[in-house]
C-alpha cells in the first residue's frame, strides 16, 4: 500500500535517482584505510530527500550508510537502488526489536550483511529478567536471519552496563547469546557509562563486528538511561575519546564496519557530518 508519507519519500527519491547521474559506488581515501559510513538516524530529519542525503554523504566522502526504520517505508529493492545509484554501499541495518523476525526478509533483500537490533523495550532494561527475556527474544531473530544469509547482532547503548543485582545486562547479553551473535560496539555509549573501550573489544573479539562512532563532551560522571541528561554528544575529534587509539584497535581485530552516529548536535547535520569525517579521514594508525 502506497501511504501518505511512503508516496512523499518515493516520490522525491525517485526524483533524486533519476534526475542525476549513477554515481560510482567507491570510497574515498583516508589516511588509515578506514571506509567510514554513516547511521541513518544521525540524518533523520533530511530523509524527506533521501537521494539528496545520500548524495550529500557520497560526496563529502562517506562511503556507506547503516540503515534505520524511518526509511523502510520504501520497498527493499527501490531503496537499494537508491542507495547504490548515489555511489554508496548498505553493509548493516538497525531494525526494532519487536518486529525483527518479520523484517528479516526485507534485510535479506535490501542486501544487507548484518542485520542489527539497535536497543531492547524500555520495560526489560532494569532488570536482569529482563536481559534474559532478550537474549532468547535476540537468539531467536538470530536464528531466522542466518537461515537468510544474514548475519546477526546487537547494538549497546549505556543502561545494559548498569549493574543489577550483581551483574550488568551486558554480562548477561554477552553470556547468553549465540555465539555467531555480534557486537556493534557504540564507543560513545561505553564511554558514557564508565566503560573502556579497548578493554572491551579485546575480551568481546569474536563477536566484535561494528563500530559506531560520536564524541564525548568533557563531562564529569556516568550515566546508564538514554535520555538528554546523557546527550554529550559531539564531533568526533572535538571531545574526550581517544579516537587514534580505539579506532586502530578495532582495526587490529579485524573490525570493517565503522558508522558515524552522532545522536545530536550543537551544529546542523551537514557540517557535522563534514567535521567528523575531516577528522576521521585524517586519523593514521
Amino acid at each position: 500500500m502506497l501511504t501518505r508519507r511512503r508516496f512523499g519519500i518515493v516520490s522525491v527519491a525517485a526524483a533524486g535517482a533519476f534526475m542525476l547521474d549513477p554515481l560510482k559506488v567507491s570510497a574515498a581515501a583516508t589516511r588509515s584505510g578506514i571506509a567510514f559510513g554513516v547511521q541513518l538516524y544521525m540524518v533523520r530529519d533530511m530523509v524527506k530527500d533521501l537521494a539528496s542525503t545520500f548524495r550529500l554523504l557520497h560526496e563529502i566522502g562517506y562511503s556507506s550508510v547503516e540503515t534505520f526504520p524511518v526509511v523502510y517505508d520504501l520497498l527493499a529493492r527501490e531503496l537499494k537502488v537508491l542507495i547504490n545509484q548515489n555511489g554508496l554501499t548498505g553493509p548493516s541495518g538497525h531494525f526494532d526489536y519487536e518486529t525483527l523476525e518479520e523484517r528479516v526478509d526485507y534485510a535479506a533483500e535490501l542486501g544487507l550483511e548484518y542485520m542489527i537490533c539497535p536497543a531492547i523495550p524500555v520495560s526489560q532494561r532494569t532488570s536482569i529478567d529482563g536481559f534474559h527475556e532478550a537474549a532468547k527474544h535476540l537468539n531467536q531473530a538470530a536464528m531466522k536471519a542466518q537461515s537468510s544469509g544474514l548475519k546477526f547482532g546487537y547494538h549497546a547503548h549505556n543502561y545494559e552496563y548498569k549493574v543489577l543485582g550483581g551483574e550488568t545486562g551486558f554480562d548477561v547479553l554477552m553470556r547468553e547469546l549465540d555465539p555467531s551473535v555480534k557486537l556493534e560496539l557504540d564507543i560513545f555509549w561505553a564511554v558514557e557509562a564508565g566503560q573502556n573501550p579497548q578493554e572491551m573489544m579485546r575480551k568481546h573479539r569474536d563477536r566484535l563486528a561494528l563500530i559506531h562512532i560520536k564524541d564525548r563532551k568533557p563531562v564529569n560522571g556516568f550515566t546508564f538511561v538514554p535520555d538528554e541528561h546523557a546527550a554529550h554528544f559531539t564531533e568526533a575529534g572535538v571531545g574526550t575519546i581517544d579516537w587514534k587509539t580505539l579506532l586502530g584497535e578495532a582495526k587490529r581485530l579485524g573490525v570493517r564496519q565503522f558508522f558515524v552516529d552522532q545522536d545530536g548536535s550543537d551544529l546542523p547535520i551537514d557540517q557535522s557530518l563534514l567535521i567528523n569525517w575531516n577528522y576521521l579521514s585524517r586519523l593514521s594508525f
